[in-house]
């Protein structure tokens, strides 16, 4: 496989993107991270806007800021990026003892089905005393 080919089968495993989708913005938001995480350098907003015009041949004046912020946004309300003085990196677990990526988006999405399986066993208990 290649490099964009495995960036986005991660995005679609994780729900990232949809199947078939053309916009590219994500993805490209989401190999920036990538690399980011593997040379162990956050990025503030600027540096990822320079990252994503990297890896689409532009220059980063042609990359939409509002698009790119709106993204980040969108990963850092699902728990998967987090900003700490004013840099962005993929959210790690608490206790962890190394960068361990793999771990780590997998410590986010078991919380974030553990909340869902939560809410969604109230919703049925409500609706049982709705009778």
């Amino acid at each position: 496989m290649t490099k964009k080919s495995l960036v986005r089968y991660l995005a679609l495993s994780l729900g990232l993107i949809a199947p078939g989708e053309s916009r590219t913005l994500m993805l490209d938001i989401f190999e920036a991270f990538l690399s980011a995480h593997f040379s162990q350098e956050p990025m503030d907003i600027h540096q990822l806007i320079e990252k994503i015009a990297q890896i689409q041949g532009k220059k980063s004046k042609d990359v939409n800021p509002k698009a790119v912020r709106y993204h980040t946004l969108e990963l850092k309300k699902k728990g998967i990026i987090e900003k700490k003085a004013g840099k962005y990196r993929f959210s790690m677990p608490p206790m962890a003892e190394d960068d361990e990526l793999g771990a780590a988006l997998e410590y986010v999405y078991m919380q974030n089905a553990k909340t869902t399986f939560d809410k969604i066993k109230l919703a049925i208990a409500t609706l049982k005393h709705m009778r």
